[in-house]
């Protein structure tokens, strides 16, 4: 997943310790150096949808991207 505008460390910690408590979500890495976020999940796209919401509602932008 790609992030936009996310780059202290305080936001990077808010958006792993919420995005943990999204259902299907079992562990989630903001990588500010890259502006990814790594996340794995149960393969429902509905999951990382809610993540993408997360960072919007916090201030920040992400697009999902899923790694091949």
């Amino acid at each position: 997943m790609d992030l936009v505008g996310a780059k202290c460390t305080s936001c990077a910690i808010t958006i792993e310790h919420v995005g943990r408590k999204i259902s299907g979500i079992s562990d989630i890495f903001v990588d500010r150096g890259t502006s990814t976020i790594q996340i794995e999940y149960d393969g429902n796209r509905e999951a990382l949808e809610k993540v993408c919401q997360l960072v919007d509602k916090i201030g920040y932008e992400a697009t999902i991207r899923i790694a091949e």
